[in-house]
């Protein structure tokens, strides 16, 4: 082979080594294996952070849902005994109290056991009396009342519509029922208010989260005390971490509108209202002190409707 040849051989041999490049491709050796992996397209939504739940229904924005938070409010007092105390105070722009009603409820886990009671004073007559207390026992198998009102006592056995002993929540002569358990009060008062997270503290050794509110958005919720125009809401509430609301105290101002004192009707009044839930798997319910003189002077079983 003469030497003319060698230049064509040499361009042959680049020619193969730029077609085949990095790869290393040989002919015979089959098609490329090489995986490329795709970029992920990003999307228009992205999901957004779960924000952290401090209690059911209730957010560091505040309660988020009154419902949620009155279900587990009921389910923390499910098949337990409890405590349930509430005073409300409503007094006229002078300071005088135009009345003061205080409720205690003690529920045993069945609810058929308990011991309830109101009372009521003021500066004007309440259902046409200046004071009342009316107090009702149940051991699950008789319910009995006692009521005095204005120093005169009288006492009574009630039945339920079935003839059953009377559940408390049917109430007692108009003077005040109790709903034990049930979450209504709860989501009434959360529902109606526009709340907020403010921190956390103990009570007794326990954790709560702390409520406050200062508007109320449905102010018909509360005209249950004889008043309209609410205004200069506030609000303070401790909820528990499983729900269950420890207390709230809730201070209005508002016009009285009370259809027994129309003579009071129009006046500005300051309302002051706390309730508390205690004792909760620890309640029990006693014999009264006055549960014999009530046996002795009982008069015929009443039906309460």
């Amino acid at each position: 082979m003469n030497g003319t040849h060698h230049p064509i051989l040499v361009w042959v041999v680049a020619l193969a080594l730029v077609l085949t490049g990095c790869n290393g491709f040989v002919p015979g050796d089959g098609p490329s294996t090489e995986t490329v992996t795709p970029v992920a397209v990003p999307t228009d939504e992205p999901t957004p952070t779960p924000t952290p739940q401090l209690a059911p229904g209730l957010e560091e924005a505040g309660v988020t849902d009154p419902f949620e938070l009155g279900e587990a409010h009921a389910a923390a007092l499910d098949d337990r005994s409890f405590t349930v105390h509430s005073e409300t105070t409503v007094r006229f722009a002078n300071g005088s109290v135009y009345r003061h009603d205080e409720r205690i409820g003690r529920f045993a886990a069945n609810r058929s056991r308990y011991d309830v009671s109101s009372n009521g004073s003021g500066s004007v007559p309440i259902h046409n009396v200046s004071y009342y207390s009316v107090e009702a026992w149940s051991d699950g198998s008789q319910v009995l009342t006692a009521q005095r009102i204005d120093e005169n006592a009288s006492y009574d056995v009630r039945r339920g519509l079935d003839g059953s002993p009377a559940s408390v929540s049917e109430g007692y002569n108009g003077f005040f029922r109790f709903e034990p358990g049930t979450g209504q009060a709860v989501y009434t008062l959360f529902g109606a208010t526009e709340t907020r997270f403010v921190g956390e503290t103990r009570r007794n050794g326990n954790g709560f989260y702390q409520v406050t509110a200062t508007n109320v958005t449905n102010p018909n919720a509360f005209a249950d005390v004889g008043t309209t125009d609410l205004r200069y809401p506030s609000l303070r509430a401790l909820v528990a971490p499983n729900g269950l609301v420890r207390e709230y105290r809730l201070d209005y101002t508002a016009t009285l509108d009370d259809p027994g004192n129309p003579n009071e009707t129009g006046r500005t009044v300051h309302v002051d209202r706390w309730v508390s839930y205690t004792d909760v798997g620890t309640t029990s319910i006693e014999r009264p002190p006055w549960y014999d003189e009530a046996v002795a002077n009982a008069s015929t079983a009443t039906t309460t409707g």
